[in-house]
């Protein structure tokens, strides 16, 4: 399915479905991909685990929200290996680099696309554990050790891969992270920079100037520098 350009930089939703997070809420993830995340739910349930769907589609503004609090110190911002970084004193293009490694510019997230969803596994959450998102986490003796096994053995027989499973140069390595392999390749193949471009730039970004001089750096080293299958 091809999405609108509206659609594949979050400002639409006409693209989703409702789907069980897993913790008894909803998220929204593209609708042509329900049936095999459902496959993909039972089959990690089949094997003793149950994944909880911390985070699905986030729209341009969520996304906006993210980087510019970021961008301005009102979010930690977190070296490759998760140590915190101090950006007061960085450079514009020390801090863009160093926000990328972790957090997408708005409209070039994938997760506005509704093929790519974080997940963790949900008795720990259910027990009171904080999500953070780390490799700690998915590591040996993390609380999603046995997920992450499970994932690298599995995770591509079911239509789905991790486009963050090692790092490139650019987005840090994400083992949470998984996409819906043939949906989230079309949007991929079809998504309109210049529509998406232009959108940034006339958006409240903060250091617009700066940031739509960086557009076709983040689109090759970012957007496009992923893991394959």
């Amino acid at each position: 399915m091809q999405l609108s350009w509206q659609q594949a930089i979050g400002l639409e939703e006409t693209h989703l479905s409702e789907f069980n997070d897993g913790l008894g809420g909803q998220v929204l993830v593209h609708s042509a991909i329900v049936d095999d995340l459902q496959k993909l739910i039972d089959a990690t349930r089949a094997a003793g685990l149950t994944i909880a769907i911390v985070s699905g589609f986030r729209s341009f503004e969520r996304q906006l929200s993210i980087w510019n609090d970021k961008w301005q110190g009102y979010r930690p911002v977190y070296s490759r290996h998760g140590r915190p970084l101090n950006i007061t004193n960085m450079s514009e293009i020390e801090k863009y680099k160093a926000i990328a490694l972790w957090s997408a510019l708005p409209g070039m997230s994938r997760h506005h696309w509704g093929t790519d969803l974080d997940i963790f596994l949900a008795e720990p959450i259910k027990q009171g554990y904080q999500v953070e998102l780390t490799l700690a986490e998915f590591a040996k003796n993390g609380p999603c050790e046995k997920l992450a096994e499970w994932l690298s053995q599995r995770l591509q027989s079911l239509g789905f891969f991790r486009p963050y499973s090692e790092y490139l140069g650019g987005v840090s390595q994400e083992p949470w992270h998984i996409s819906h392999q043939s949906v989230s390749s079309k949007i991929s193949q079809s998504f309109d920079f210049k529509a998406c471009a232009n959108y940034i730039s006339a958006s409240e970004i903060q250091a617009a100037k700066f940031i739509t001089s960086q557009l076709n750096h983040y689109r090759k080293n970012y957007f496009e520098n992923i893991s394959t299958c």
